[in-house]
């Protein structure tokens, strides 16, 4: 299927999937990770994953992560 000809298919496209899916995407240590596999890995909400993904410090880590505050030094 042409996407050109039908461009009302393209949201449906493999590729438009991937890269759909990478706009919510995080990478902790290195690997890829939704904000809904951060909120399971960490035990919180997906509201406080993503304000703990989005505070940073960035790398992110899953040690930064799992502190509630982050520390001054």
């Amino acid at each position: 299927m042409d996407v050109r000809l039908y461009p009302c298919h393209a949201k449906s496209t493999r590729r438009a999937g991937l890269v759909r899916a990478a706009l919510f995407a995080h990478v902790v240590d290195g690997k890829s990770y939704t904000t809904r596999q951060v909120a399971a890995q960490l035990g919180l909400s997906l509201h406080g994953a993503a304000k703990r993904i989005k505070r940073g410090p960035f790398p992110l880590t899953w040690h930064s992560l799992q502190q509630s505050r982050l520390v001054k030094s």
